[in-house]
């Protein structure tokens, strides 16, 4: 009921249609309620910690993470979250995921062929953008200069490429397993700003800037990914402009200090509501 009334109240400032959200391909087939299942990465399982059964079985799959709120603005007949944080491509759809509780079946084990609406943000341990930022990352009042960096442009041109690849196939696997299903892939990004804030965002303002065109070009790769199956694409870089962890009145993700909120840079509570908000305007009924 709490869920419902927070929900409520925050989809009268949001609306149905943006241009940015709009379906990349030929799906038709229209949302009446049926099964939705959320698939990805820590993105999608939240990693907040909360004291719930989730959090502590493998996946840090927190309450109140964004497939949450998405079920709670849809109200399906039917609702399954899959998401564990750490997943990679293959771990949606053909190999088992490793936690510190054990092995998880692929993800697409759990999704039935009947699911009208599948959520997937997944791409980022694939690119493993952690080993591009901390190249970045310098003391306050420094400049690392990555922005000049050949041999880091090469390094981004080829991390973004394998992850292309690997995702491809994964959305194209969701697809045929359920091809009725909208399928919705929320991009990476958005805790990059025009700014720096030492020690919370420890980089250049140049360098943030250039980080936030990696994640530009990471999005247009996913994007061309979602095309493939007819998906919808959220460009949660963009769309999240102004709520980095430098804005300390209304952040979307937490900075590079967080460690009991979320993981580092990962959404916060606020955050995860907007992405359910964008996803929600994106759903075609």
């Amino acid at each position: 009921m709490v869920i419902g009334a927070v929900v409520a109240t925050l989809l009268s400032s949001t609306h149905s249609g943006d241009a940015d959200a709009a379906p990349a391909g030929g799906q038709t087939h229209r949302y009446t309620g049926g099964t939705y299942v959320a698939m990805g990465d820590s993105r999608a399982s939240g990693a907040f910690f909360t004291l719930t059964p989730d959090y502590f079985l493998g996946c840090k799959r927190s309450a109140l993470n964004y497939p949450l709120y998405v079920a709670a603005m849809t109200l399906p007949r039917g609702y399954v979250d899959t998401s564990c944080a750490g997943a990679k491509s293959a771990n949606l759809y053909r190999q088992g995921q490793r936690t510190d509780l054990g092995r998880k079946a692929p993800q697409l084990y759990l999704v039935p062929r009947t699911a009208q609406l599948i959520t997937v943000s997944i791409g980022g341990n694939d690119m493993r953008w952690g080993a591009i930022l901390v190249q970045c990352t310098t003391a306050p009042f420094t400049d690392r200069r990555c922005r000049h960096n050949k041999r880091l442009a090469r390094e981004v041109r080829a991390r973004i490429g394998v992850m292309e690849g690997r995702v491809t196939p994964a959305l194209a696997a969701i697809a045929r397993k359920a091809p009725r299903a909208q399928i919705i892939v929320v991009g990476l990004g958005g805790f990059m700003g025009d700014h720096g804030c030492w020690p919370l965002v420890p980089i250049s303002d140049p360098d943030t800037r250039y980080m936030r065109r990696v994640f530009d070009q990471a999005n247009d790769a996913l994007r061309r990914a979602t095309a493939a199956v007819g998906g919808t694409f959220i460009d949660a870089n963009r769309r999240s402009a102004g709520h980095d962890p430098c804005n300390l009145v209304s952040p979307w993700y937490e900075s590079a200090l967080s460690n009991t909120i979320a993981y580092p840079y990962h959404l916060n509570q606020a955050g995860a509501l907007a992405i359910a908000m964008m996803i929600n305007g994106a759903i075609r009924r």
